[in-house]
């Protein structure tokens, strides 16, 4: 089963290395490294192994959307920041569950939140009952995380490009428009991947991106949500508990703002 994993990088990321070895780890894996014209050569150099191309527009979706369009035929896609990390053996439960399940468009899992360094800081929530995936984000909660999501290519084809207008939740209008086009997604109890938190990401404009969301979330239709939100917290019970134990009674965002 053959995987493409898509990473959108300035070049200048001093964990990409890490990165990328977490991806040759993952059996089938093909790396493609989409980046300024400016230092593609550079990391073509660097990284032999991978697929290096020039990015086709400004921004982090347009050079997502660069990896999406670039010619092969692997049968999964997803897509990882240049210093998180994918867990070889949860991408393989993961890529277990779509051979299992031909009707599955896309598959996610637990993410773990690391430090600078990869020291554990807790874990994303998650929506372990995927039914309850569009309500809970229809509500303006995220219950299901980046770089732990992989979708099937013919399913990802169908939802589209990523849209280069936004700048920060890019991936949140992706899986709003899989789940609102009907994709049929499925969780897996296993850690996919690693996100690193650390100061001066994207995802710390909370501003702008709470404007995105917003715009996001408002094109999708709204139903009942009681029960979802029930289910969310109830399942995610240990995360919030191990994130009290870690860093007393703070949110995500506060995790989020301080690194």
């Amino acid at each position: 089963m053959s995987l493409r994993v898509i990473t959108a990088t300035r070049g200048d990321s001093g964990l990409l290395a890490a990165t990328a070895a977490s991806v040759a780890a993952v059996p089938g894996a093909q790396h493609i490294l989409v980046c300024p014209a400016a230092v593609r050569a550079d990391l073509a150099r660097k990284y032999p192994a991978l697929t290096v191309l020039a990015e086709g527009g400004g921004g982090l979706y347009a050079a997502l959307n660069t990896g999406l369009d670039a010619p092969g035929d692997e049968e999964f896609v997803t897509w990882i920041n240049d210093d998180d990390l994918l867990i070889a053996s949860g991408m393989a439960a993961a890529l277990q569950r779509f051979a299992a399940e031909a009707s599955l468009g896309a598959v996610y899992g637990r993410v773990t939140l690391v430090d600078a360094n990869g020291a554990r800081l807790g874990e994303l929530p998650v929506a372990r009952h995927a039914p309850d995936l569009l309500p809970l984000v229809a509500a303006g909660l995220m219950p299901l995380a980046q770089p732990g999501t992989i979708f099937r290519r013919g399913a990802a084809a169908k939802v589209g490009r990523f849209d280069p207008s936004l700048r920060l939740a890019g991936d949140l209008d992706f899986f709003a428009r899989a789940l609102r086009d009907g994709v049929p997604f499925a969780f897996v109890d296993a850690e996919v991947a690693r996100f690193r938190l650390h100061a001066g990401q994207l995802s710390k404009d909370e501003a702008a991106a709470a404007n995105e969301h917003a715009r996001v979330v408002g094109a999708l239709p709204r139903g009942p949500v009681f029960a979802a939100r029930w289910r969310f917290r109830w399942q995610n019970l240990p995360v919030y508990f191990e994130r009290v134990r870690r860093h007393g009674f703070v949110s995500m965002k506060s995790l989020y703002r301080h690194g």
